[in-house]
């Protein structure tokens, strides 16, 4: 989860720190001394071979176990000896006498077969004792290693000079993997055991069925009185089919009986996992719960520094450096806990937990190269050096935004939203584009309480506004609902801070001759006359004036069956939500004044033409 280095993840107080660091001292010391005597978790080490390991002598008897020097010896005082360094013991003496017997025993043995590789003479024979000579050469080789190891008790690996050997990745993940595949071996051993003897008495049952078949058929072809030579082979193969058949079904009892004992000894799978738990928490719980703490211990440390050192300077916040300095710490906060998380396992001997922690980060590692571009975009956005800056303007969502602030959390902020404050991770911002914003550019094209008239002729005033929805109220109460972006998308037309009244109206052709002059003057006159009396109606005494900025009436063209004026009325924003009451006063008052001048208005006439054939 990626955090705001301007918000303080940890709130911990120096105290609170120092305390944790003693606790963690002593867990550290805790694990140190629990993880020596542990030889479950620990690899298994190489030593040299003893008679306590099964050395044999000569003559085939198992060399005695012996102890190893008690604490009691006695130092030998020898000069060439370093300080405090123990001399060799009888016990010692006696081990390297039975490695002696051991190696004089190799040695005769490889010996023969040499004297047998020159005898021989046919080519197999000759092959089989070439590999065993070399089998044999190898394990003389390993045991001189071990009593020259064993005799002068030093480490040997600078005088072995090694084959460099190629990195092989499939050979150092197959070592990592070991120690995991060996756990799960020991966690699923039981029902191995059960399948594998399954798989067995399938096979045994098969081939004591086929014996049996074959015991019939020779016992058909005897009783069919063969010769005396041919009775005598056939007789032969059948005691050989009939032995088969009865080891198979011995076979077949042998292991029937070990799958009954076994399953009457198998525990049900819920207690086999609660057993597993156990003794998984038993053996490894304390090392898991030191790397937990060693991690948390880490990253609440590298956290509380991190913000510690904003808190000296807040003044820095948006300078390159802090923003650096904060990414680098919030980094190494993740990275130093899994390498405490790391030391902790090391250090615990617990081979089984660091694989699968290194798996972990190795898998985790694979993924993040398809998304490092991404990642890339991300720092940069962090850094505030990327496409998107601090107080540019930023269209998301279909809407504009100021970038308040960018981190590891990006702030958003739209002043004439409701709710109009979005923070998310700085990720989604990845392939979006800022700009300056305008000295006078706004922010929405409304503020809530403005009226509109919307590019479908819906007349309403906004009533809500906020990054999900706009809410329209039209005359009479009724709400219609939009969503964000698509109230934007219908051009929404703000008559809160005046607006005009456009309305079209004709008369007949026989009036052309005063179409210009007089029928203009007498329209406004009537309309400067009547529509305030209409608007007081509607407000109230006194409004007309103050809602009336200026009415103009305007020859506006010849059509095809009337003269056309435009009538222009300017009203305030407090007349919006009366226009359709005023478009209707505005026609009605006109046709008033053509009936009191007798003009007449026109009818829509339809036309035909009649050609001759």
């Amino acid at each position: 989860m990626i955090l705001n280095p301007k918000s303080s993840p940890t709130g911990l107080r120096p105290g609170a720190l120092t305390k944790l660091l003693l606790s963690f001292c002593l867990m550290v010391i805790t694990a140190h001394i629990a993880a020596e005597p542990d030889t479950q978790s620990a690899p298994p080490q190489e030593r040299p071979a003893t008679p306590a390991d099964g050395a044999t002598n000569p003559d085939g008897q198992s060399a005695r176990e012996d102890d190893r020097p008690a604490e009691s010896d006695t130092l030998i005082s020898d000069p060439l000896l370093g300080e405090g360094q123990r001399g060799p013991s009888a016990n010692e003496l006696r081990s390297l006498e039975a490695l002696d017997r051991a190696l004089a025993s190799k040695e005769e043995q490889v010996g023969e077969v040499q004297r047998q590789l020159i005898a021989a003479e046919d080519s197999v024979t000759q092959q089989e004792l070439s590999e065993r000579l070399r089998k044999l050469k190898d394990e003389l080789g390993e045991q001189r290693r071990q009593f020259e190891k064993f005799a002068v008790n030093i480490d040997l690996r600078p005088f072995i000079e090694e084959e460099e050997k190629p990195f092989n990745w499939q050979d150092e993940l197959s070592k990592l993997l070991k120690p995991i595949i060996a756990e799960l071996e020991n966690a699923t051993k039981e029902s191995r055991a059960i399948g594998e003897l399954r798989a067995q008495m399938n096979e045994v049952e098969e081939r004591k069925r086929l014996a049996a078949e074959a015991s019939t058929r020779l016992k058909q072809l005897l009783a069919q009185n063969p010769s005396p030579a041919l009775q005598e082979r056939l007789q032969e193969r059948l005691d050989n089919w009939q032995r088969i058949a009865t080891d198979s079904s011995n076979n077949y009892a042998a292991l029937e009986l070990q799958l009954n004992n076994r399953l009457a000894q198998r525990q049900s799978v819920l207690e086999e996992t609660t057993g597993y738990a156990k003794r998984f928490f038993r053996t490894r719980g304390l090392n898991l719960v030191m790397a937990i703490a060693a991690f948390a211990l880490v990253f609440l440390g590298v956290r509380w520094l991190a913000n510690a050192l904003r808190r000296l300077s807040p003044a820095a916040d948006n300078r390159f450096s802090t923003r650096l300095t904060t990414l680098l710490l919030h980094a190494f906060s993740v990275l130093g806990g899994l390498i405490a998380m790391l030391l902790v396992f090391n250090m615990a001997g617990d081979w089984f937990m660091l694989g699968i922690i290194l798996i972990f980060l190795i898998g985790i590692g694979w993924a993040s190269i398809n998304t490092l571009p991404s990642q890339i975009e991300t720092v940069k956005l962090i850094l505030n050096i990327g496409p998107v800056r601090e107080g540019e303007r930023l269209v998301f969502n279909g809407l504009p935004y100021r970038v308040e602030s960018l981190a590891f959390t990006a702030r958003l902020v739209n002043p004439l939203l409701d709710g109009g404050l979005q923070q998310m991770p700085v990720k989604h911002l990845v392939g979006h584009i800022s700009r300056p914003p305008g000295e006078q550019e706004p922010w929405f094209p409304t503020e809530q309480g403005d009226w509109v008239e919307l590019a479908d002729g819906r007349l309403g005033q906004v009533i809500h506004q906020s990054p999900a929805n706009v809410i329209v109220q039209e005359p009479g109460g009724a709400e219609v609902r939009y969503p964000t972006d698509g109230f934007v998308a219908l051009n929404p037309r703000k008559l809160s801070q005046g607006f005009r009244v456009v309305s079209r109206f004709g008369i007949d052709y026989r009036h052309q001759a005063i179409a210009t002059t007089e029928v203009p003057k007498r329209l406004l006159e009537a309309l400067d006359k009547e529509l305030p009396t209409a608007l007081d109606n509607a407000f109230g005494q006194g409004k007309a004036k103050q809602v009336i900025k200026a009415i103009n009436v305007l020859f506006a063209q010849a059509s095809g069956a009337s003269l056309d004026y435009l009538i222009h009325l300017d009203l305030g924003g407090e007349a919006a939500s009366m226009t359709p009451i005023i478009q209707a006063s505005i026609q009605r008052i006109l046709v008033n004044a053509c009936n009191s001048q007798g003009w007449e208005i026109p009818l829509t006439h339809l036309g035909i033409h009649q050609y001759p054939s």
